[in-house]
């Protein structure tokens, strides 16, 4: 693994865990330093980091304190 992915991994804690999770992904950052970028793409959607997710996290909670107003009523 070259040494700019390295610093990467150790600037990015979220993507440094996935990694240990899932070691098979080593030897693809072994044989070709660019896929970090795509390992982080992969690491947001299994964490659900994406903008999307976090849109649709937002509305669930504004419908659940929604919810709560209405029953208070």
């Amino acid at each position: 693994m070259s040494i700019e992915c390295q610093f990467y991994l150790n600037k990015n804690s979220n993507l440094k865990r996935f990694l240990h999770e899932n070691p098979y992904y080593y030897k693809f950052l072994n044989r070709n330093s660019d896929f970090i970028l795509e390992l982080e793409k992969i690491m947001k959607e299994k964490y659900r980091l994406t903008l999307g997710d976090k849109i649709t996290d937002f509305k669930n909670k504004l419908d659940m304190l929604n919810t709560f107003i209405d029953i208070l009523n």
